[in-house]
Order: C-alpha cells, then structure tokens, then sequence
C-alpha cells in the first residue's frame, strides 16, 4: 500500500490493494480540498488533485491483475447516457420553473433558473459534440 515505498524495483499490487490505495488517496485529496476551501485557499486544491492523480496513475500502473473489462465499460457508457439525460431534462425543467416562478412575481428565482437552464443546454451540446468526435472517430 502507501506505506511501501518503491524502490527502483518494478512494484505489482492486486486489484484489493489498488482499490484500498485509492480511496486513501481520494480520501486525502478531499480532506485537503475540503480544508483549502474553508480557509480560502485556491492553489491548494489545485496541487492536491494534480498530485492526487499522479499517485492514483502511479499505482493503478503497478497493478498486475485486469481492473476493468469490456462489461464494466458497457455498463458505464449506459450508465453515464441515462444520467445524462436524467440531468439534462431535470436540470431544464427545474430551470424553467424557477423563471416562470420569477417572472410571475413569486419569488426572485430567475438567476437560478437561467443558470440551471444553461447547464443543461452546455450539457447537451458537450454531448453532441463528443457523440460526433467518437462517431467520426470509430464510425464507418
């Protein structure tokens, strides 16, 4: 794990390992982030994930097992398609409601609600954006 320094010797792990070591670091790089922010410090989040990556990369290479598979990647296209479009037509509708809200006198919400509105619309044109870059690129 952590503790085991690397030294100069090619170091293998298993998956167990790997998963254990990661959530220490993801751990750590929120804990730090977390503390960054309540005392007003922008750079520290910064460095942290950057190093927090590179450590994540640095032992996920060492790892000696399969980690993922052709299923777990076809599980999470399905999930991050559903979840995509879930968020978006939320994110539209609770948007939209916030501006009629405003706009009929209720309550001042329209700055929430534009801004909603523009998440979803930045999210569905990420979407066919990527969606064309991968068509194109493993497409006929």
């Amino acid at each position: 794990m952590l503790h085991k320094l690397y030294t100069g010797r090619r170091y293998s792990t298993n998956r167990k390992e790997f998963r254990r070591t990661a959530a220490i670091i993801t751990m750590a790089m929120v804990a730090i982030v977390g503390w960054s922010v309540a005392i007003g410090n922008a750079i520290v989040p910064i460095v942290a994930v950057t190093m927090g990556l590179a450590l994540l990369y640095f032992f996920r290479s060492r790892v000696t097992q399969v980690i993922e598979d052709e299923r777990i990647y076809k599980i999470g296209e399905k999930a991050s398609y559903i979840t995509l479009r879930v968020f978006a037509v939320i994110t539209a509708l609770t948007g939209a409601v916030l501006i009629a809200l405003s706009r009929s006198g209720l309550v001042d919400f329209e700055q929430a609600g534009v801004t909603l509105a523009f998440a979803a619309c930045a999210s569905m044109v990420l979407y066919i954006i990527f969606y064309g870059y991968y068509d194109k690129k493993y497409g006929d």
